[in-house]
């Protein structure tokens, strides 16, 4: 079961690249947000997210598209309690555009990872290092430049091509 996780502000596109590679690969999916309210994008749509956290079922894997501001949500206890209850069950977590910031602010982003240009340089001045790969996975965090490559990630893990 794929979770995407809609951070606000969140990156339609991660998210619906995610949610079709899903229904392709014939895995479950839904979207998990902070409350069922309304959550806007940045391109300027607003998705209801399917669960709140509380009420979300144990992914096996979470995707968390790029957003306007990730690393601030990773201050706020709520987000950080849904990754902490998801985690240890998690075969694998796919990271956008930007949303390696988010990760990197609750400790779980890995020290080596790639990232498009617009993140690297903030990653590289925390200290890790990035390739230029479309997408680097160690241990279960694939990172991604985001996109498209978000998608290849996801090719990776489930080993078959994806055709949307």
């Amino acid at each position: 079961m794929l979770a995407v996780l809609l951070l606000p502000e969140f990156s339609e596109l991660e998210a619906a690249l995610g949610l079709g590679a899903a229904r392709r690969l014939g895995l479950p999916a839904y979207t998990a947000a902070k409350g069922r309210k309304g959550t806007p994008g940045l391109a300027g749509s607003v998705w209801t997210p399917t669960y709140a956290f509380p009420a979300a079922p144990k992914p096996t894997a979470l995707l968390i598209p790029g957003a306007k501001r990730p690393k601030r949500l990773a201050q706020d206890p709520a987000w950080l309690a849904f990754l902490e209850e998801v985690w240890e069950g998690l075969e694998a977590v796919f990271v956008g555009y930007n949303a390696h910031l988010f990760l990197a602010e609750a400790g779980r982003l890995p020290e080596e990872v790639a990232a498009g240009e617009e993140v690297a340089q903030d990653l590289v001045q925390m200290g890790y290092r990035v390739r230029e790969e479309g997408f680097w996975k160690v241990d279960r965090v694939y990172t991604s430049h985001g996109g498209l490559a978000l998608l290849r990630a996801l090719e990776d893990w489930a080993q078959k091509a994806v055709v949307l």
